[in-house]
């Protein structure tokens, strides 16, 4: 029995409303919505359907959960139109493959599979409720890896452990790859497995308020990441973590969401972008 559907859930509906961008193989995201959208030509509708543990941590505030995910969205288009532009249109090397740390239960994980801008996420949760939660979801909108029916979509492989552990592999990876280079060919190279934790283009982070283990910032600045979304909720944490990150990347672009009328809790989003890249 799924131990997800044993304790209770609770059941979301959200669309997505997609708009093609002239030729291209991108759609940008005209909105968020858990009102379905009436049907139109220049339109594409996707639904997106959750199921999340009713003892779980949910988003405090279902208007910014919806505005903080556009933006998200609507970052990543601005990164695929920037990379398609330096690319042959149409072809699979436009697209992005991401790294997802502390995903949940895949609240934004789903939609950015369904946005048609993705190649492939790989999702890193510690909590296995919410593991399991988010690999149920994968399945409910048919992005799984190795169960989705249409393999040609952004699929997601969803992983259980902590985000130090999996940032500390990354670089034993790295460090790996940077003794091998001097005395190993490129086709060693390739088939050796180094790489296995550390070919992302981009990393998104939604940490818990106390912020980011240093382990996960230096990952960043080390591993292959060009671009870096990050979403906070501590505002302390997010000023520490930035002065570590922005000594490899600049602020591309911030939003501050409020989260509760008339106190100070707000939501963050901030994109960074490899300096090496302006």
């Amino acid at each position: 029995n799924d131990p997800i559907l044993e304790e209770g859930i609770i059941q979301d509906t959200l669309w997505l409303i997609l708009q093609k961008i002239d030729e291209s193989s991108i759609h940008r995201v005209e909105s968020v919505s858990m009102v379905q959208p009436k049907q139109s030509t220049d339109a594409l509708n996707v639904k997106i359907q959750y199921q999340k543990p009713a003892t779980a941590f949910q988003h405090p505030n279902a208007g910014v959960m919806l505005t903080s995910l556009h933006w998200i969205l609507n970052t990543l288009t601005k990164v695929a139109q920037q990379l398609i532009t330096k690319t042959i249109p149409n072809s699979a090397s436009t697209k992005l493959r991401l790294l997802e740390m502390y995903n949940g239960a895949g609240a934004h994980t789903i939609p950015l599979a369904k946005s048609m801008l993705l190649s492939e996420i790989v999702a890193v949760e510690l909590d296995e409720r919410l593991v399991n939660a988010c690999r149920n979801n994968c399945r409910l909108n048919n992005c799984l890896k190795g169960e989705a029916s249409d393999q040609d979509q952004t699929l997601v492989e969803v992983f259980k452990g902590h985000a130090a552990e999996w940032a500390a592999k990354t670089l034993r990876c790295i460090h790996k790859k940077n003794r091998l280079s001097t005395d190993t060919s490129p086709n060693e190279m390739s088939n050796n497995g180094t790489n296995d934790y550390n070919k992302f283009d981009i990393l998104l982070v939604d940490p818990p308020r106390q912020g980011l283990d240093k382990t996960v910032c230096e990952m960043a600045i080390k591993g292959t990441f060009t671009q870096l979304i990050y979403i906070s909720c501590g505002r302390r944490a997010l000023i520490r973590d930035l002065k570590l990150l922005c000594s490899d990347f600049d602020i591309e672009d911030l939003a501050v969401i409020d989260l509760f009328p008339g106190t100070d809790a707000v939501e963050t989003l901030i994109h960074l972008k490899r300096k090496m890249l302006k």
